[in-house]
């Protein structure tokens, strides 16, 4: 079992050669250059996903080699997802080669309710997911960073979705590394994404709509819940603004943003905290002349303010 912590963007083509570039000047440990295909599972009515938990096998070629395979169950386990920031536990086990087979997982893995045999009666083929993945492995402060670029699709019942994004996972150290170093990556025009390959996957087999949250509403929050509140509502708008070309929308739920993150920001009393109050005046002035949501969205400053906020979190 191990703990996955991770945040994960979306990246526009135009942006990838340069964001390599750059990554190839960082103290790289390790370099891969894998072909991905993963199969994922739940029952018909979804006991899997009630559960806050995934399963998936997945198979793994490097360097034009026959194929491994792996079974992962990941859980949230407690965990915490906010704005493109994911905290799960994760289960991952070999396989001999790509059928479903849970006993190799250990009991402990599945959610409280659920066991090996109870699920192996019920779970079916959903989705899958197909695409090439460049990673690196970087050392960075006290901290060790995988990198993964991932081009490909998503695939269900003959409809796809496509998959351009980064992922940065923590594999040791601590999580303010973690958002320090994605500030770095800020200048290619990335955009933090809440959405898990699974969770497209789902939306995909089910014709869901990406969903919105109306209000933004603070009132009777405990203080330590309000800016993971604030963070959420941002984000969640700003994936549907983008999938619908919603610009009234997007301003509205930027503005509901400011008025509420206004009172908690703190006042400018060492570096960050000057920093910090610098880059929200630089986003503050930027919001009210808006006429492109992705051009504002995949901005470094409205990452950079994202990855900031965390900070005050974490």
């Amino acid at each position: 079992m191990s703990e996955e912590i991770e945040l994960k963007f979306e990246i526009e083509s135009s942006s990838i050669k340069q964001l390599s570039t750059f990554l190839q000047t960082q103290r790289i440990d390790e370099e891969h250059s894998l072909h991905l295909t993963n199969s994922y599972y739940d029952s018909l009515d979804n006991i899997l996903r009630r559960h806050h938990a995934s399963i998936r096998i997945r198979g793994i070629e490097e360097n034009a080699k026959q194929d491994e395979y792996e079974i992962t169950l990941k859980s949230s386990g407690g965990g915490q997802s906010i704005a493109g920031l994911h905290s799960r536990l994760e289960f991952n086990a070999p396989l001999p080669n790509k059928q479903l087979n849970l006993s190799v997982l250990p009991a402990t893995a599945f959610p409280s309710g659920l066991n090996a045999d109870n699920l192996s009666k019920q779970l079916t083929l959903l989705f899958t997911t197909d695409f090439h993945r460049k990673t690196w492995l970087i050392y960075f402060n006290q901290s060790q960073i995988e990198v993964a670029l991932d081009q490909g699709e998503i695939s269900a019942s003959g409809l796809n979705l496509p998959i351009l994004e980064i992922e940065l996972e923590l594999k040791l150290g601590a999580r303010v590394d973690l958002l320090l170093f994605a500030q770095k990556l800020s200048q290619f025009n990335i955009h933090l994404f809440s959405q898990s390959k699974a969770a497209r996957g789902y939306r995909l087999v089910e014709g869901n709509d990406i969903k919105k949250i109306p209000q933004l509403i603070t009132t009777n929050l405990p203080s330590s819940s309000v800016l993971p509140a604030i963070l959420e509502f941002w984000q969640t708008n700003e994936e549907y603004a983008l999938a619908h070309n919603d610009l009234n929308l997007y301003i509205k739920t930027l503005q509901q943003v400011d008025v509420n993150l206004t009172p908690i920001l703190p006042s400018p009393q060492n570096e960050y905290s000057t920093e910090l109050n610098q880059i929200y005046r630089k986003w503050f002035g930027q919001i009210r002349s808006i006429t492109n949501i992705k051009s504002f969205a995949f901005s470094p400053i409205n990452t950079q303010f994202k990855l900031y906020l965390m900070l005050l979190i974490f």
